[in-house]
């Protein structure tokens, strides 16, 4: 059940990679349109700051999971250089818990909002707000499987991109 889990996790880390990559490089685009339709076509295109600031809550909403998978969030390890490896256990156990339920509370409280704004719209593009409220909900469930699948990994078996400090409060 374990091993299940922990594929899971990381086919949606592969998923959740790809659409980050793809919505980074349709920000790329449609950021330098913004600026050659402002400073060479004088004139002002009010969608693309909207949509680059959707994508923006979209990119650290997934992201965020990402974070988790590889333990790279920042962390205090101070109880971790002091005490006891079962103390030591019983603190990453605890820290799961609660992290766990505040992404399971972002989660509940991220659908109730975007369902709140069903019916409004942004101001420059005819588009549902729900679609932007939507990161909440989804970041906070891809976090959760990933922080689970980390939390059920063995430390030494984690993917680790050094390059960002992952494992930041494991030894």
């Amino acid at each position: 059940m374990r091993g299940l889990f922990v594929s899971l996790a990381d086919r949606c880390e592969r998923v959740t990679a790809f659409l980050l990559t793809v919505l980074m490089g349709v920000m790329v685009l449609i950021g330098f349109y913004q600026v050659l339709a402002r400073f060479v076509l004088h004139d002002s295109s009010p969608w693309s700051e909207e949509v680059l600031r959707r994508a923006m809550i979209w990119m650290v909403a997934l992201g965020l999971s990402i974070g988790f998978r590889h333990g790279s969030h920042i962390c205090v390890d101070v109880i971790n250089r002091v005490q006891s490896a079962a103390f030591r256990s019983g603190i990453r156990g605890l820290v799961f818990a609660v992290t766990l339920a505040f992404l399971l509370v972002l989660m509940v409280l991220g659908i109730d909002m975007a369902w709140r704004v069903r019916f409004q719209s942004f101001a420059s593009i005819e588009i549902a707000m729900t679609w932007a409220y939507a990161a909440i909900p989804v970041g906070a469930i891809l976090s959760a499987i990933s922080l689970t699948a980390q939390f059920l990994t063995p430390p030494d078996s984690v993917p680790v991109n050094d390059e960002f400090g992952g494992l930041a409060c494991q030894e």
